[in-house]
């Protein structure tokens, strides 16, 4: 069955991510634009990690895992090779009610971390529901090949053109014919202003 793809925020939440290898590291930096506390908790880390802990964009515990790690998180990563570990963190997580990922083991997730592609605020997730996390790399390398450059230009211009006029039906359409011209222009062209 499908997974439901639901867009929350992190700004200020606590996530942890439990693993300092290459994983944890790909995981960290995929997350560190959506503003998370994040506390990564290994006893050995990458050097990438290390370095993000000393300008402070990340804490770092360079331990094993403890069941107190969980307390306050919103989200939880496992990025371990440890099956028992894995198990154990997504159990203590349902039980608390936290979000689990368990890097390639979706029988201890309740959510997917999907394949991301982001251009400042648009956000394209892709998943496969857990089936197949290589077909979602590739699609979304596929998609950010595709994806027009002047793309972050375009969604500031409709935000403010959304801001400048009043709700309704009228707007929306205005909005969405803009898109579809500016999106349709930029086949060879630059986007005309509004």
């Amino acid at each position: 069955m499908p997974l439901f793809p639901a867009f929350v925020s992190l700004k200020g939440k606590k996530i942890l991510v439990v693993g300092g290898g290459k994983i944890a590291t790909r995981k960290v930096e995929k997350l560190l634009p959506f503003g998370g506390e994040i506390t990564v908790v290994a006893p050995k880390v990458s050097k990438e990690l290390k370095k993000l802990a000393k300008e402070k964009r990340i804490k770092l515990k360079r331990r094993r895992f403890l069941t107190g790690d969980l307390r306050g998180a919103f989200m939880v990563i496992v990025a371990v090779d440890d099956i028992d570990l894995q198990r154990r963190i997504f159990k203590l997580c349902q039980k608390r009610g936290i979000l689990c990922n368990s890097v390639d083991s979706p029988s201890y997730c309740n959510f997917i971390f999907p394949a991301l592609v982001v251009r400042g605020d648009l956000v394209i997730g892709i998943t496969t529901s857990g089936k197949a996390p290589a077909l979602s790399r590739e699609v979304r390398k596929l998609i950010e090949k595709t994806l027009p450059e002047e793309l972050e230009r375009i969604l500031e211009t409709l935000y403010r053109e959304r801001e400048r006029l009043p709700k309704g039906s009228e707007r929306q359409k205005y909005l969405s014919r803009l898109a579809s011209e500016w999106l349709n222009s930029l086949r060879g062209k630059e986007f005309p202003s509004p």
